[in-house]
């Protein structure tokens, strides 16, 4: 798959309403649906989604008006048809592909990109030759939602502008810091693993092109633990899923 994406640069900017991290964990991460129902059900205005892993990809269905056609598709997988969707790949980096679900993507959002989107949305990735985190904020949709749940040694590693990209939970599992230097006032996260993962560079990044870069390690420097802990606390809100 051709994963190459146009630049796009968005200047963080305050809005009005929250922001919403979306954390990554798996299956786990449909509990995100019923997250998005509950607060378009009570009237809460969402300003922005940074999404990390399977919380990109839900993120992503929900901005991009796809939410209803995810939704039905989670609810209908079966061990089955799990196993269906799973393209195994022997002679690459992944276990599987990802192809099978990359077209089940393709059906409904081809052509969608970040720019098309009503609310910025972020994706989360992790570089895998320095260990940074790249924030993705433009271009392919679908391409910066593979690349934030290939996880390593399961889905094959996504290549986008020269940086090789997997599962963004390894360095930002819960993206709440994301939605601080989008300057919002308010962030609600929903995380599904709260003591599980570090963190390590961040990195602000658009499909196209380096924006930002601070705080960087020494390549392959990983750090876990407590800084992680620490950075969840400045959430307005903290929502178990």
């Amino acid at each position: 798959m051709s994963s190459s994406a146009g630049a796009s640069e968005k200047s963080p900017a305050r809005k009005t309403g929250i922001s919403l991290a979306l954390g990554g964990g798996c299956a786990r991460g449909w509990a995100h649906i019923g997250v998005l129902r509950a607060l378009d059900e009570a009237g809460i205005e969402v300003s922005m989604i940074a999404g990390t892993s399977i919380g990109a990809l839900v993120g992503g269905c929900y901005l991009a008006g796809k939410l209803d056609e995810l939704e039905e598709f989670a609810r209908s997988l079966t061990k089955r048809r799990i196993f269906g969707l799973l393209d195994l790949n022997l002679r690459g980096s992944g276990l599987f592909g990802g192809m099978k679900l990359d077209a089940r993507l393709r059906e409904h959002m081809a052509g969608i990109r970040f720019e098309d989107l009503p609310k910025p949305f972020v994706c989360v990735t992790t570089e895998i030759r320095t260990g940074h985190e790249i924030w993705l904020s433009g271009g392919s949709l679908i391409t910066a939602m593979r690349a934030s749940y290939a996880l390593p040694g399961v889905f094959e590693p996504v290549s986008c502008n020269g940086r090789v990209l997997v599962d963004g939970a390894l360095v930002n599992p819960v993206p709440v810091s994301v939605c601080r230097a989008y300057e919002q006032p308010l962030v609600v996260a929903a995380n599904l693993h709260y003591d599980l993962f570090g963190r390590a560079a961040v990195i602000k990044h658009s499909a196209g092109e380096l924006v930002v870069e601070k705080d960087a390690p020494r390549p392959g420097l990983i750090d876990t633990g407590h800084q992680y802990q620490t950075r969840l606390g400045i959430t307005g809100v903290m929502v178990e899923a």
